[in-house]
């Protein structure tokens, strides 16, 4: 078991600095909550800050960690479950990350929500984390997020408002794909709402790549069975996904927003110097090319060697370097990361013309920043 509690002052540090840096250009909080979300890939902590504006409660991601716990590729090799020792690290990263926000922002217990995610909570054994989060920390892991729901706090959180009526959601995490569209009606009090119509698959990048792995040798040979299961048997069930709700084919939905590991490492590798930027456009072509590059060892390995030595900005130069090596060496390695771009691009591919479509990716669509939202925004009223 790693010691995951000998980086506390260091890690005590960057929360104050990145405390202060919010504070000075942030809106005036009235209050903070918390919320984990325990994934395929590992554990991911969001602080939200709650502020009024125009007198209605709105909130900010105010902090945000991610550590690496490979739960769904142990899943794969223990017939389903998930093995103890990645429970007890993903409990542990809870834990540590939970202990330096309370100091930082000042909360407690309550003031925390802990789910596992839709393409985690499928395995059999997920009592054990719930249990093991009760005993460590005297806290309940939330077991229940379906992946419709999981997607529609996703929505929610990533797409820009004016999207809501053209836009689809692409999301490929490391245990399933899911996306969906943002659907207006007319309440029966007269006023337009919006219903999530979603669809979704039980693959995702890490599972699936781990599937092809296990009957593979070589990494040609890990391409060549990719490609072939993709199209001969992830191609059908996204399709029939899709049937489900065919308006997500409608030709008015002409915005396609990508989110997830895969694509976030699309995004580091086509312009890391955008690391600041929430929301960044690019072209289906672009998506292409990403595809390609991870077919040529060349082209990884120059991926994960890129320097950034001509940034003259020092700050700039920082985030980048620090976005990459996270890109590169804590998301997905190159096999994950083809078999996540893979199902964005099939699935962009069954939604149709994706030639004609503008494409965006969202660094915000963290479900769990709605969740938390959702959950502790009746703790606030304007005074």
């Amino acid at each position: 078991m790693k010691n995951h509690f000998n980086k506390g002052l260091l890690l005590l540090i960057a929360f104050l600095l990145a405390a202060v840096g919010t504070f000075a250009q942030a809106p005036k909080y009235v209050g903070y909550r918390g919320g984990f979300d325990i994934g395929s890939q590992g554990v991911k902590m969001s602080i939200i800050g709650f502020y009024f504006q125009n007198n209605k409660l709105r909130y900010k991601l105010v902090y945000d960690r991610q550590e690496t716990v490979g739960l769904v590729k142990g899943m794969e090799t223990n017939g389903g479950k998930l093995r103890p020792a990645d429970i007890q690290e993903a409990i542990a990263f809870v834990q540590e990350m939970m202990e330096d926000a309370k100091t930082v922002y000042k909360l407690t217990n309550k003031d925390f929500v802990i789910y596992a995610s839709s393409g985690v909570n499928i395995a059999p054994n997920i009592a054990d984390l719930d249990a093991l989060a009760f005993k460590n920390i005297a806290m309940h892991v939330n077991t229940n997020m379906p992946a419709k729901t999981e997607a529609t706090y996703g929505a929610r959180a990533g797409l820009a408002r004016e999207d809501f009526d053209s836009a689809i959601l692409v999301d490929v995490g490391g245990g399933n794909t899911k996306g969906g569209i943002l659907q207006k009606y007319i309440g029966a009090d007269g006023r337009e709402r919006y219903t999530f119509k979603s669809y979704n698959i039980e693959y995702g990048a890490r599972r699936l790549s781990e599937r092809v792995l296990k009957r593979t040798s070589n990494f040609e040979a890990y391409a060549k069975d990719l490609k072939g299961m993709v199209e001969d048997s992830i191609a059908p069930l996204i399709r029939s996904s899709l049937n489900d709700n065919p308006e997500i084919r409608s030709a008015t939905r002409n915005i396609i927003y990508t989110t997830g590991g895969a694509s976030y490492q699309f995004i580091t590798w086509l312009v890391p110097e955008k690391v600041q930027e929430e929301i960044i456009e690019f072209k289906y072509d672009d998506l292409l090319s990403f595809y390609n590059m991870l077919q040529s060892a060349d082209g990884w390995a120059e991926f994960e060697t890129r320097k950034f030595d001509n940034i003259k900005d020092a700050k700039l130069k920082e985030l980048m370097i620090r976005d990459h090596d996270k890109a590169t060496k804590k998301v997905y390695n190159r096999d994950a990361c083809l078999a996540g771009i893979s199902l964005v691009l099939q699935a962009v591919k069954e939604i149709g013309n994706p030639e004609r479509k503008t494409f965006y990716f969202t660094r915000d669509a963290y479900w769990i920043n709605t969740t938390v939202y959702d959950l502790y925004k009746g703790d606030f009223q304007l005074k």
